[in-house]
């Protein structure tokens, strides 16, 4: 790894680290407002800032002003942002990428151009036309850090391999590592890293939140933004004070709000989820809202929501998505996001990040309340 930035963070300063934008703009020009980003605070974009989304060309102008215009927003490599590396390259596995990708940041930027890919277009034909149009932006995208080291932290997006030379990681490593909340570094610091949604970690209740491992001096923030039906974009804030660092996290998504009209307790206990890549079921029993299933590899049973349960032909049942299997509790006026609505009997929701099921009609539109309301609620 031989892209390295070094950074002294003052003891007094908030840390606002934000990964895995995939080209939503909007979605991250809102959680920056949510935050109150100003100009004293360090921001650290750590990787993905494209593909996935439709509007990566967007994040990339954005980011690059913010990089301008703030003296300390700062931007790590993600394995998403190194697809011009394959056209400056002419690799040729790039044309079954764009083939099979509706969104990428190389689609609208051709698409801005107005040159229409083919079957018949070649590698060359699209170096030279981005050649042309968007140096600026490519150039700026192979500069960008592999990680950023500071004081107490180091942020990369996918992680570090376990040397004593935390810098010897193989920079392709640092970017693609698949769950590196599993492994462990000898870096002496907090690794911050994004790539691996955290969802993929849960084993109760499925949560997109920052995950916090203090034994490891892990912290894993990807919140699944796009990559995961559930996901929302993770801010993961560092107030740094003399006293010591405090860590919290906010987050945002695109799912409609509601409130909670009754208190829910669940009679059944149901935690666990189905998730990427593993969704073969064997159904154990069913009932009426939800069937009883075995995976292979678990120990554990997992009650999956009947409808989300498809049988590919005699015996061979698979989920048909990544779904949660858990049953939350919620009182009334707690305010959640609605995920889906569409079964019998019960509604998957989001509170606090985390996602399970409750029982039908008990959420009714949220109307957000004036300040003198929730005194008066608090009184």
């Amino acid at each position: 790894m031989n892209k390295v930035n070094y950074i002294t963070i003052p003891r007094d300063a908030r840390i606002i680290v934000i990964s895995d934008i995939h080209g939503e703009l909007d979605l991250f020009k809102k959680l920056l407002d949510k935050v109150s980003f100003s100009r004293e605070d360090y921001l650290i974009l750590n990787g993905d800032l494209c593909e996935k989304g439709n509007n990566s060309t967007g994040v990339v102008r954005f980011v690059m002003e913010l990089t301008e215009s703030h003296p300390h927003v700062l931007v790590t490599e993600g394995n998403c942002d190194t697809l011009v590396e394959d056209v400056l390259e002419e690799n040729p596995k790039l044309m079954n990428y764009l083939h099979s990708r509706k969104h990428s940041i190389i689609h609208e930027w051709l698409q801005e151009i107005g040159f229409t890919l083919t079957e018949e277009t070649e590698v060359i034909e699209i170096k030279e036309q981005l050649n042309l149009h968007f140096a600026n932006e490519m150039e700026w995208l192979m500069k960008l850090p592999t990680a950023i080291e500071a004081d107490d932290y180091i942020f990369v997006h996918g992680g570090l391999e376990d040397r004593e030379d935390w810098m010897e990681t193989d920079r392709i490593t640092a970017i693609t590592m698949r769950a590196f909340l599993e492994k462990s570094h000898r870096a002496d610091k907090y690794v911050i890293v994004g790539h691996w949604p955290v969802v993929n970690y849960a084993t109760d209740i499925p949560s997109n939140n920052p995950i916090i491992d203090e034994t490891k001096k892990i912290i894993a923030i990807d919140g699944g933004n796009i990559i995961k039906r559930t996901g929302q974009l993770n801010a993961f804030i560092i107030d740094r004070t003399a006293e010591g660092d405090a860590f919290s996290h906010t987050y945002l998504d695109h799912f409609p709000v509601f409130e909670v009209k009754e208190d829910f307790q669940p009679q059944m206990v149901s935690a666990g989820s189905i998730s990427f890549p593993v969704y073969e079921l064997q159904p154990v029993q069913a009932s009426h809202h939800f069937t009883a299933c075995k995976q292979d590899g678990r120990e554990d049973i997992l009650f999956v929501k009947n409808e989300y349960i498809r049988e590919l032909e005699p015996g061979n049942f698979t989920a048909i998505s990544d779904v949660s299997c858990a049953h939350i509790s919620v009182k009334k006026g707690d305010i959640v996001s609605l995920i889906d609505d569409c079964c019998t009997g019960y509604d998957l929701i989001k509170k606090d990040g985390g996602v399970g099921w409750i029982k039908k009609g008990i959420l009714v539109e949220y109307q957000e309340k004036s300040v003198s309301e929730r005194l008066m609620l608090n009184m």
